[in-house]
């Protein structure tokens, strides 16, 4: 069987709204919602769009928490929904016959839910038993306190906020959020699947509203990133923790070349750091290396843990690899890296689900559409590669320790 088409998806508009419409042959149909608000929006209400996301399950005009759920659950499958630092998605997968019905309930939860006043008490519970199952996990407040020290207010809380900020909360102000927030304007459709393009323009116009209201403004641009070291300490930790961060250029060819030369240097079983700390010197188990993208920002993060008498060794383990591979990298190594990337591409491809909210996401972010991707990753050469690397080792870092 060949390999889904790496065509563009169709792009159409109705009203304020943007949909762009991938066709794949079969019997299902993934929707995905991307809305461009997301934590970066909080304002003084520090976990403000999480809580939102939460609310958009528990009733609406017409449906209550559980008619809801049983009507997703008569659909089909994967409806939930997710928040970042600069959006919110909601997804859904139904067979293609029960499209427009999807469409309706999607459209129901995003320009209909009323935020009843009990259900946002028990939803505030939940939230804050997440917000305290988090704290006693190590690597995610490492993580949060990393990316506040690293950016400032722009990611100065976590997106789930705080036990006192969610306290604080009130159901009026998630109402005014999503008055404010959630209009045609600032939404994206990614829609990939059997469902002929006809009937999809005739199954949107008929669930959701051409515009209603102008999209508030953007928040301001992350500040560069603040270099450094940061040193965190808790009681009886028989681990220590490392994460590093980089700050990266918004260009998007850059940051494709980069994402290969981390594929050299990262946390694969062939790649560098992964080879240093598990194989050469048996440091720790955990290696992470990612490149985490926004509309106006991109940090490279490299993470990893040893045991605590080993904390310098593991900092100095994690600055060598980086600093070595600023040198210059195999055109072995570069090559195998290009065909990994192929390889995840190609996967994300085959998924119709992964593809929706992929087009979504990409347009929503103001980034290059999924085929585009592909085809630049083709023509980047190791010397770009390289010059990618050498160029983030001079940019502001910041690398946060947790020990006891």
């Amino acid at each position: 069987m060949s390999l889904p088409s790496t065509r563009a998806p169709s792009r159409f508009r109705h009203g304020d709204l943007t949909i762009l419409y991938d066709p794949m042959p079969g019997p299902l149909t993934a929707i995905g919602a991307v809305v461009g608000v997301g934590s970066r929006h909080d304002g003084a209400h520090p976990g403000l769009a999480h809580m939102t996301e939460h609310m958009l399950f528990q009733g609406t005009r017409r449906l209550d928490q559980l008619a809801i759920n049983r009507r997703a659950g008569e659909l089909g499958g994967e409806h939930d929904a997710d928040t970042g630092y600069d959006d919110m998605t909601l997804h859904f997968e139904v067979f293609n016959e029960d499209v427009e019905e999807a469409l309706r309930l999607l459209a129901d939860q995003l320009f209909a839910s009323t935020v009843p006043d009990d259900r946002f008490e028990k939803e505030r519970r939940v939230v804050i038993d997440e917000i305290r199952g988090r704290r006693e996990d190590p690597v995610n407040t490492l993580h949060e306190e990393a990316w506040r020290r690293f950016f400032g207010d722009a990611f100065g809380h976590p997106i789930c906020g705080t036990v006192a900020s969610l306290r604080r909360m009130t159901p009026a102000v998630v109402r005014a959020f999503l008055r404010r927030h959630f209009v045609p304007g600032r939404m994206t459709l990614g829609v990939s699947g059997g469902i002929p393009p006809g009937r999809l323009r005739r199954a949107v116009a008929r669930a959701f509203p051409r515009r209603r209201g102008a999209a508030g403004p953007r928040p301001r641009r992350p500040p560069t990133g603040r270099t450094g070291a940061l040193r965190l300490r808790r009681a009886d930790l028989p681990q220590a923790y490392l994460v590093r961060l980089a700050r990266v250029p918004s260009d998007h060819r850059r940051q494709l070349a980069l994402q290969v030369a981390l594929d050299v240097v990262g946390a694969d079983p062939d790649a560098r750091l992964f080879q240093e700390i598990r194989e050469r010197l048996g440091l720790g188990y955990d290696v992470g290396a990612a490149l985490e993208v926004g509309p106006d920002w991109a940090v490279t993060v490299l993470s990893a843990s040893a045991a605590r008498e080993q904390e310098r060794r593991l900092v100095d383990t994690v600055e060598h690899t980086c600093r070595d591979a600023a040198r210059g990298l195999a055109a072995e190594e570069v090559r195998r890296a290009h065909r990994k990337l192929r390889y995840r591409f190609a996967r994300l491809q085959d998924s119709r689900l992964d593809r929706a909210l992929a087009h979504a996401t990409r347009a929503a972010l103001g980034q290059p559409s999924l085929p585009a991707t592909i085809a630049t990753l083709g023509r980047i050469e190791q010397g770009e590669v390289e010059a990618a690397w050498r160029e983030m080792m001079r940019a502001p870092t910041l690398t946060a320790v947790l020990s006891s």
